[in-house]
């Protein structure tokens, strides 16, 4: 199923008709409209079944601005349900790193909540590891009914992994 998979950078009209989650919708439009990096679709036909935010930008968080100065961060990798395990997230996974390599970029980092076992073992098994062994108390932004957000702590293992540069 994952050969059939094209995978493309997203416009901000079709976060607003595709992306169901309203906390995500409202962080890609946010953050696609400030130029802060570029968000990646996978499409199976014309269904999206998954996405990962590429953060070109400096983090909110200082421990990241200052411990990885430089480095892009990935975000947001999700599959849609009824297509996980069938190797999206690492298509995902694979062209964010080329396109970062094609930038420059020598090094990609991620978070990830301490106890999402699954997504650890398929980033380790990538070759990220820890970027320190404490965790970052970081946030994610929450959208109310009413349309205004609030910041809900929660702590992040952050992994690294050095990219390759872009063959010749």
């Amino acid at each position: 199923m994952g050969d059939d998979v094209s995978i493309r950078a997203a416009s901000e009209e079709e976060v607003r008709t595709l992306v169901e989650h309203t906390d995500e919708r409202h962080y890609f439009l946010e953050h696609l409209g400030r130029n802060r990096g570029v968000l990646l679709f996978a499409f199976l036909g014309e269904f999206l079944v998954g996405h990962i935010f590429l953060r070109l930008e400096p983090p909110e968080e200082p421990e990241l601005r200052d411990g990885l100065p430089g480095v892009p961060l990935l975000q947001h990798l999700r599959v849609m349900d009824n297509h996980r395990r069938s190797g999206i997230g690492r298509q995902l996974l694979s062209e964010a790193e080329h396109r970062l390599s094609a930038l420059g970029h020598r090094r990609v980092a991620l978070g990830v909540h301490p106890d999402n076992d699954p997504a650890i073992q398929l980033y380790r098994g990538l070759q990220f590891s820890a970027w320190r062994d404490e965790h970052l108390a970081t946030f994610r932004e929450h959208v109310l009914d009413d349309g205004s957000t609030v910041r809900i702590h929660e702590p992040c293992l952050v992994l690294v992994k050095h990219l390759d540069p872009p063959s010749a």
